[in-house]
């Protein structure tokens, strides 16, 4: 029995005893009543909002961790999309570079034996192929084509080491953009190839399909992606 019931059996009790006693009591019944009820309704109160304090504590940790989440998430993609975009023009750069049609070379043939010493010296040849060099009946063509091997190692190197970066790390990209990146990188890898096949093999007429695929689509490409990057750099998302 609370302490309620207890006021209700006083009440009754004065009720039935009647006359002026009754009329003494109730009145600090009914004060008691009252502050009992007060009592009652600020412990409810005080539940209702430990309940609500707990709830949007919850909500709180919720809503945190998944702007926590997000914040890392864009930020991954800041840190990965720019060094994607490096990585990829250093490639087509040297992809470009070797392939194009005018290339310049020294005419080793025609400098005397201390003006090559000093030019092997200052090369990237190393000793072994500098001392062939020197025995070759056609210097030139030695060097052209070490030339060559060297520049195309470099370029495979690059476009190797973009394309794993992007393999790795473009589950950060939006697909859109991640697809651009992949087409590029195939079109730079492919013309490398063909334009190997070019030199080693030199086949009559060259191979020019992949060289000019890359020519046609790849520079239209890097200037949307690029576009696409520095847009989403300056409005804080990329797209």
């Amino acid at each position: 029995m609370d302490g309620f019931d207890l006021l209700l059996k006083a009440a009754g009790a004065v009720l039935v005893a009647g006359g002026g006693a009754a009329a003494l009591i109730l009145g600090p019944l009914r004060y008691l009543a009252d502050k009992w009820l007060t009592s009652k309704f600020n412990q409810r109160l005080e539940q209702f909002k430990h309940v609500q304090q707990v709830e949007m504590e919850n909500l709180r940790f919720k809503i945190d961790s998944m702007f926590d989440r997000t914040t890392k998430l864009h930020q991954r993609e800041f840190d990965v999309v720019p060094a994607a975009w490096a990585l990829l023009v250093e490639c087509k750069n040297q992809v470009t570079s070797l392939i194009a049609a005018f290339q310049q070379y020294p005419d080793l043939d025609r400098m005397t034996d201390p003006q090559l010493d000093e030019f092997l010296e200052g090369s990237f040849l190393a000793k072994w192929q500098r001392d062939e060099l020197k025995a070759a009946a056609k210097k030139v063509d030695y060097y052209i084509d070490a030339v060559f091997y060297h520049r195309y190692d470099q370029a495979r190197a690059a476009c190797r080491e973009a394309h794993v970066y992007v393999l790795k790390n473009g589950i950060f990209m939006p697909r859109e953009m991640k697809e651009k990146f992949d087409r590029i990188s195939d079109l730079a890898w492919k013309a490398l190839v063909e334009h190997q096949i070019n030199h080693s093999d030199k086949p009559m007429p060259r191979l020019e399909e992949a060289r000019d695929a890359l020519n046609k689509e790849g520079e239209p490409l890097m200037n949307s992606l690029e576009e696409a990057i520095q847009s989403g750099l300056r409005d804080g998302h990329i797209d």
